[in-house]
């Protein structure tokens, strides 16, 4: 019962993450919003999430995986109520900000699909499978996005249909039986304050020499993920004048290739990969893709090639959540794998931390184009990262 609820729920998040996607720009635009309106909520909500990630994970290995996802869903479900019910910039903020507090739950699906599935060829098929679902979800949730931006009263109805998905989720989430850790770290009578200040504490306990290359190369990956996210919308919009109902096409289409990347790379891991243990050689194919993409989006002279420029980011992305998630829980122990996996997002954080402001300034100098030019520098760092590490296991 558990695995098809977590596909449920899974599919829910990806199109409602979706629908934000294709809405939250051009809706905060129509509001008078500005560029650096989105700066400020995205770097906020990133700063958040710095300081957020790294506890819930560890909140959910002394607490248990479904209190945690329901109170994120809570979050979640606020936030995009509050955008229903009144349209206004701050309340806008404000929803956003309250919603920053679930960007957990895909990470504590996969924390409870670990507990649950032991073997590592099934926990893996389950989260190729969960990717390939999403894609579809992705792909709904792009396309109905955009068509209903453009419509009267579009932006709301599509925060109300956020709304109503989290909602699901809240009460299927509220089926399954909490799952704990082997060795549980706290008493789960213990004040939240207190909670708060062991996850803080467990922070210090994380095995930095073990995972310090992992942190590394997903520090750069979500750095150059964050610059793209922020910078390819307006790219499209602003530079080759896109509208929303397309802007949601190419998304959809993105996720199509999202989609068959998931369902390839389970054969791909059996057949080309069947020897990389380590997953370093997926690492590097998946910055040499990603490499390549940078440079030709930054060089792209029209949206037809921009375009085809975007779809191996949709690769790489498939690539790198899968393989990074395979290392971590290979390498974590049972008792520290909620933590680690939280830690580990913090890298998210920090990459949409310093995104918007790094990008600000070289588009402000030099154009939103020339942001995307320059995620190639720490891809080359990272290549030459996975690079040293292969040569000390070789």
């Amino acid at each position: 019962m558990l695995l098809p609820i977590l596909y449920a729920v899974s599919t829910l998040d990806a199109l409602a993450f979706a629908l934000v996607i294709t809405t939250i720009n051009p809706y905060a635009f129509s509001l008078g919003g500005t560029q650096f309106y989105l700066g400020v909520l995205g770097s906020l909500a990133a700063l958040i999430n710095l300081f957020w990630n790294p506890i819930v994970g560890s909140l959910s290995d002394s607490l248990g995986r479904k209190k945690i996802l329901l109170l994120c869903l809570a979050f979640v479900f606020v936030g995009n109520l509050l955008a229903t019910l009144f349209s206004s910039l701050t309340v806008l903020f404000i929803s956003r900000i309250l919603s920053t507090f679930g960007t957990q739950i895909a990470i504590l699906i996969k924390s409870l699909l670990d507990d649950k599935i032991k073997t590592k060829e099934t926990k893996m098929a389950a989260i190729y499978r969960m990717q390939a679902i999403g894609g579809i979800a992705f792909i709904s949730g792009a396309l109905i996005g955009g068509h209903l931006s453009e419509h009267a009263n579009g932006f709301r109805i599509t925060f109300a249909l956020i709304s109503t998905m989290v909602a699901v989720n809240f009460a299927l989430i509220c089926l399954i039986p909490d799952v704990h850790t082997t060795e549980k770290k706290a008493v789960p009578t213990l004040q939240i304050a207190t909670e708060l200040k062991n996850a803080a504490a467990n922070l210090t306990k994380v095995n930095w020499p073990k995972y310090w290359d992992l942190f590394t190369m997903k520090l750069i990956v979500d750095f150059v993920m964050n610059v793209m996210q922020f910078n390819l919308g307006l790219i499209l919009q602003q530079r080759f004048g896109v509208s929303g109902k397309l802007f949601g096409y190419v998304f959809a289409i993105a996720s199509v290739v999202s989609i068959a990347t998931s369902l390839a790379m389970s054969k791909a891991q059996k057949s080309l990969y069947k020897n990389d243990i380590s997953g370093l050689q997926r690492l590097k194919h998946g910055f040499l893709l990603l490499m390549l993409a940078c440079l030709g989006l930054g060089l792209s002279p029209n949206v037809i090639l921009f375009c085809l420029f975007l779809m191996p980011t949709s690769v790489t992305r498939v690539l790198f959540e899968s393989t990074f998630t395979e290392i971590i829980l290979a390498r974590a122990s049972p008792q520290e794998k909620g933590s680690i996996m939280g830690t580990f997002e913090t890298t998210l954080s920090l990459g949409g931390l310093t995104a918007p402001l790094i990008s600000g300034i070289v588009s402000d100098f030099w154009g939103e184009m020339y942001c995307i030019l320059m995620c190639a520098v720490p891809l080359v760092l990272g290549t030459g990262l996975i690079y040293l590490q292969k040569s000390k296991t070789q």
